[in-house]
């Protein structure tokens, strides 16, 4: 069930103080954790099969070629600590699965609003959050319909496509409503946790809490409904 889906809308809702919240906790979580990262990746990892969100396995290239590159030295006979490279390799891997969880679950420009307090700075800042994940989501689109152009011809396109329409300064901050306080007590609980040797709670709560939401439950029930009626209508019509 596409779960990105159904959950999208209350995403795309949420107040800029959540955003920001959700973003410094996922973010701090491979630099707090000191235990079961091994655990976590596992858990991220599976998370993404089961939102069938699959571009965070092309950025898994990374830790295994530095683990590779570490390795090289036994080429020349010389020793290596493998229990350093395992326990690096596997830090990195957590920090590209908390930054794809920030990338695929919120839009870094909703922190936008924050910056209007700084009135020079506000038009380039939310230009900057915008174009961030927007490149990174754009840039294999420009690889397959420019496959034999340069590197400059595919920014060039990427520039094109992105930075014209962004032009208008972020909106202000609104009222805070009875649903963002729930869901900012949430958020900062899973972020103070993450200064607390509990922190590998932190690292499981935060993505479902903005991944499992309320409305994204509902419609999600419905649709199951949908389908199981479908299906008993098909199987009754066959007999």
């Amino acid at each position: 069930m596409q779960w990105l889906i159904l959950s999208k809308p209350e995403r795309e809702r949420l107040h800029p103080v959540n955003v920001a919240l959700f973003f410094i906790g996922m973010i701090t979580i491979p630099f707090v954790l000191t235990h079961d990262q091994s655990v976590i990746v596992v858990y991220h990892l599976l998370l993404f099969l089961f939102v069938q969100e699959r571009t965070v396995f092309r950025y898994l290239v990374l830790p295994a070629l530095y683990a590779v590159m570490m390795c090289v030295p036994l080429l020349y006979g010389a020793s290596i600590d493998t229990v350093a490279i395992y326990e690096t390799t596997v830090q990195v891997t957590l920090f590209i699965t908390s930054s794809q969880w920030i990338f695929t679950l919120v839009r870094l420009d909703q922190m936008g609003p924050l910056f209007r307090f700084l009135p020079r700075l506000t038009r380039l800042t939310g230009m900057v959050l915008a174009l961030i994940p927007s490149f990174l989501r754009t840039w294999p689109e420009v690889k397959m319909s420019h496959p034999k152009a340069s590197l400059a011809v595919r920014l060039e396109r990427m520039a094109a496509y992105h930075i014209v329409p962004i032009e208008a300064v972020p909106s202000r901050l609104r009222p805070i409503t009875r649903r963002d306080v729930q869901t900012g007590l949430l958020l900062a609980a899973g972020l103070a946790l993450c200064l607390t040797p509990w922190a590998i709670i932190s690292a499981m709560i935060l993505p479902v809490a903005l991944l499992f939401t309320k409305g994204g439950i509902r419609d999600a029930y419905h649709v199951y409904r949908h389908k199981s009626r479908r299906a008993t209508t098909s199987t009754g019509g066959r007999t």
